[in-house]
């Protein structure tokens, strides 16, 4: 344990620290180009390729690079690839001088990783090989999913390849639930926005529906009798006379039964301005 602490975390001397993680990083560059670059024609330990002056190795390393990358993706098939990952990560950290945080987790994280990634691959119906060579999962992929088929069928084996999958990338990372919420919140806070409206639009598509079915309704039981009109020439109220006033009529201040006769009678003046029923009786 102490071992694997002392790898996690950097010296007090800053200059060897950058030292380390400088190399640290070209080797991963190197082994990363290795496996990219593999070539099942190149010679190594299981195959018979010769090489010439006019042959040369395919791979982008070398011999050095062909042979390694052979090695690695027979025993780890395509997982092999964390490994420039996990190197790489390491490196910045011992160039940077930071102590890695729990070292014993994150160790054990990447050790799952390599394991159960390959067991994955092996569940999978068919057999994949990596450009013609060899399969995907690898040797160690094979051993863990027949491992896993033999005492848990294939779905149990689908469902614990799958948990102990994420608590490596739990162990190994910085990951929280909590932070993972947050985070897609935030990110992906368009795609909340669409829902939203998606769900407006359709309420306001139910309640449009809903209040047509009610006007289709009141109009089968209740049938219009307004005289429709063009537009616009509606009819126009009648307006109403005001009755003269009692002023304008000259029956102020006179009795009330004064008042009525006079005020049926007519009150029609000549241009001399005498009144008929006086000249009727001259």
């Amino acid at each position: 344990m102490r071992f694997i602490a002392r790898i996690f975390n950097p010296t007090n001397n800053r200059r060897l620290n950058e030292l380390l993680g400088f190399l640290l990083c070209v080797s991963a560059l190197l082994l990363f180009l290795a496996l990219a670059s593999y070539s099942p024609l190149d010679p190594s330990l299981n195959s018979a390729s010769v090489l010439t002056g006019s042959r040369v190795a395919r791979n982008w390393i070398g011999i050095v690079g062909a042979m390694g990358s052979d090695l690695l993706l027979q025993f780890f098939g395509v997982a092999a690839f964390l490994l420039p990952v996990f190197a790489t990560a390491l490196g910045i950290r011992w160039f940077r001088s930071r102590k890695v945080v729990s070292p014993i987790a994150k160790f054990l994280g990447g050790v799952w990783l390599l394991m159960f990634v390959p067991a994955l691959l092996a569940l999978f119906p068919g057999p994949m090989r990596w450009f013609g060579g060899p399969p995907v999962e690898g040797l160690l992929g094979r051993i863990f999913g027949d491992f896993l088929i033999h005492y848990l069928n294939l779905m149990g084996a689908y469902i614990i390849s799958t948990s102990m999958l994420a608590v490596a990338l739990y162990f190994c990372t910085a990951f929280s639930f909590t932070q993972a919420r947050v985070w897609a919140t935030t990110r992906f806070s368009f795609a909340l926005a669409l829902r939203d409206r998606w769900k407006d639009w359709q309420e306001d598509r139910v309640r449009k529906k809903m209040q047509k079915e009610l006007r289709s309704v009141g109009h089968r039981s209740q049938p219009c009798r307004t005289r429709c009109f063009p537009p616009g020439r509606w009819p126009r109220r009648p307006s109403k006379q005001r009755e003269p006033s009692r002023e304008r009529l000259g029956l102020k201040g006179l009795p009330r039964n004064k008042r009525l006769r006079q005020g049926r009678e007519p009150m029609t003046l000549r241009a001399g301005g005498s009144d008929p029923r006086q000249l009727s009786q001259r």
